[in-house]
């Protein structure tokens, strides 16, 4: 029974190859199946026969090439774009290296340019020092990372460059930082002292500052329409002009900037006040006091408009500030007396002279020898009447005498 059964199930499996090969076959002779060429030549025809083997062979060779094709089309496309991709990047860097060097090249001749400044200027010796580490990394030999040692020495060059720079500038605004610190504490320490200078004579230091801050307007315009001031009555002054970068200040350090201007101001203004001891030498004192006191006349109460001040016979009277005379000659009370016109709105008025040294309209210089001392006018002996007054209001000399000398200290 089992023989049987094996026999019937291997008359199945070959009936069902048989199957199969006849349905192959049956498709091949289909698709394949014998055809013939015909060629026309002239007036004969002639069949060529195209059997089915042929055809199957050309059927392969067409698939093989159409395969290669497709394969060869496909790996240089990709290979091309691989190709691409490494050029743009290329490109690429190369611009932007040549960008670098470029930058490079503008920075080194500024350094150049900067480091001519000289032994003591710090930003010089810096630059100095940042020129000469540009020739010292050219010179260095360099590892190859990239297979191409040109290209790894400019990269090496560079990078140490990047990182030489970035060193010295973190040290530079270190050290300007520091500086502008430094600045900007000595000068709001010198407004307030300056400002404390000016309020002890009694006047309020804000309208100076601002009449100053105009005079200062006013003499750079002149600068730039004739090239120099011609303050009538200023010191002697001179020297190579050298500006300061004062734009740059402005954009970045804004209230040093002003609080430079604004001290520069008050320093004119103080320059200007009547400060010093209207007697020359030291050997004098005070016979009589500003305000009220007892007429040295009649014995009743009045108004002293100024200080007396009196020194050995002869003692010579000089301007406090540099001015111009206003009034040179005789006053009833005064007796023999100059008033002298000093810039924002102070005048200086000298009494009891024995002697005028000088002409009205005529420009002293402080310090500057005007008068002798005496006893001319209403005056009970050899003394100096010394008045200090702003916008015409008199104000108590001895404070702009004690002033003085804050002023030297601040100085």
């Amino acid at each position: 029974m089992a023989k049987q059964a094996n026999q019937r199930t291997l008359r199945k499996g070959n009936k069902a190859r048989t199957a199969v090969r006849g349905g192959v076959r049956g498709f091949f002779d289909r698709v394949f199946s014998k055809r013939s060429i015909i060629v026309v030549s002239g007036h004969t025809t002639t069949h060529v026969p195209f059997s089915a083997r042929t055809q199957l062979l050309v059927g392969i060779a067409v698939l093989g090439f159409v395969g290669w094709g497709s394969y060869s089309s496909g790996s240089y496309m990709a290979a091309q774009q691989v190709i691409d991709e490494k050029e743009q990047k290329l490109a690429t860097f190369e611009q932007e290296n040549a960008k670098v060097e470029a930058e490079f090249a503008l920075l080194k001749q500024d350094l150049m340019k900067l480091a001519d400044g000289g032994k003591g200027n710090k930003a010089a010796e810096a630059a100095k020092e940042i020129v000469e580490q540009f020739a010292a990394d050219s010179a260095t030999p360099t590892t190859s990372h990239t297979g191409n040692a040109e290209t790894d020495a400019q990269y090496n060059v560079v990078f140490n460059r990047i990182q030489f720079l970035e060193t010295k500038v973190k040290d530079l605004q270190s050290d300007h930082d520091a500086m502008i610190a430094g600045i900007r504490a000595t000068t709001g320490g010198k407004i307030k002292e300056i400002e404390k200078v000016i309020a002890r004579t009694g006047v309020n230091a804000e309208p100076l500052r601002r009449a100053a801050e105009v005079k200062q307007i006013q003499l750079e315009q002149r600068r730039e329409k004739y090239g120099r001031t011609q303050a009538a009555n200023a010191d002697g002054q001179g020297g190579p002009y050298a500006p300061l970068p004062t734009s740059v200040l402005k954009e970045k350090e804004t209230e040093l900037y002003f609080n430079l201007r604004k001290l520069m101001t008050l320093n004119d203004v103080v320059s200007a006040m009547p400060l010093a001891s209207p007697m020359a030498g030291s050997s004098y004192k005070k016979t009589s006091g500003f305000g009220t006191r007892v007429d040295p006349f009649r014995g009743t109460l009045s108004m002293h408009a100024g200080v007396d001040l009196a020194g050995p016979s002869g003692t010579k009277v000089v301007a406090t500030n540099n001015g111009r005379i206003d009034f040179a000659g005789w006053k009833t009370a005064y007796g023999n007396v100059v008033d002298v016109k000093h810039e924002y709105g102070f005048t200086t008025r000298y009494g009891h002279l024995r002697q005028i040294l000088v002409k009205p309209g005529q420009l002293v210089k402080k310090g500057q020898v005007i008068a002798v001392q005496g006893s001319t006018g209403r005056s009970t002996g050899e003394h100096l009447h010394y008045e200090v007054r702003y916008q015409d209001k008199p104000l108590n000399p001895v404070n702009f005498m004690k002033a003085g000398y804050d002023v030297q200290a601040v100085n």
